[in-house]
């Protein structure tokens, strides 16, 4: 990520243990997702400290030390793209938003949990937070941080270490999400090394969030209006 080698590890040991006792300390408040089985977070204010520290942490200051162009986050700059990887890319994407919509549809939003709706604008800051957010994951998990371990060890190597922090992280939701994280994890790794950028897993990441919290406020919605 940066010129030291030493640095960059240091950086990313210390931008990963923040973000994962913020996210510890937020699930303890019960409000590490904006919903979920158990209703709305108990405290948005704090799901928003945390998509922000995320946002600064895994990817302003990194992109602000590192020697490395904007063009490696989005760009074409390492290997051609193929019609036949923009298929992967696209059925991946759908693939991610179907099973995520379907996960979706098992939350009850008549729970009474539910009853209490967040004001517009909250939601509003929590989507555009989120987006930014999930974008941020992506280039530091998939684009920084995998390059560095990419540098110094075997490719599978580098990939498991790679998963391995990104389930333990996952973890704090659940051991189901933490397991479902690893498959996702490795897929979007085998991605981000075959397209030589990052931008394949933030499409990917953006379709599985998209199936499932989209869908959400959709019934969400409807059932106000029927009401």
């Amino acid at each position: 990520m940066m010129d030291n080698p030493n640095f960059g590890f240091i950086y990313h040991g210390l931008a990963y243990s923040s973000m994962f006792l913020l996210s510890w300390w937020v699930s303890r408040k019960n409000s590490l997702k904006f919903f979920s089985e158990n209703g709305w977070a108990k405290n948005s204010y704090l799901q928003f400290f945390l998509l922000i520290w995320g946002i600064i942490v895994w990817t302003l200051v990194p992109t602000t030390l590192s020697w490395h162009s904007y063009s490696f986050l989005v760009g074409f700059d390492k290997n051609t793209v193929s019609f036949e990887n923009l298929l992967w890319v696209l059925g991946l994407s759908v693939l991610a938003f179907l099973v995520s919509r379907s996960q979706s549809k098992k939350l009850d939003v008549n729970s009474r949990d539910f009853h209490q709706n967040p004001s517009f604008g909250v939601i509003l800051t929590y989507a555009v937070l989120r987006f930014i957010f999930l974008i941020s994951y992506e280039i530091w998990f998939r684009g920084y941080f995998l390059e560095d371990l990419i540098s110094i060890f075997p490719l599978s190597v580098a990939i498991g270490i790679n998963v391995f922090f990104y389930a333990l992280i996952h973890v704090l939701g659940g051991t189901r999400e933490a397991l479902g994280s690893i498959i996702f994890g490795v897929i979007l790794c085998l991605m981000v090394v075959s397209f030589g950028n990052v931008w394949p897993a933030i499409i990917i990441h953006l379709s599985l969030t998209f199936g499932y919290e989209a869908s959400f406020f959709v019934r969400k919605l409807k059932t106000g209006l029927e009401k």
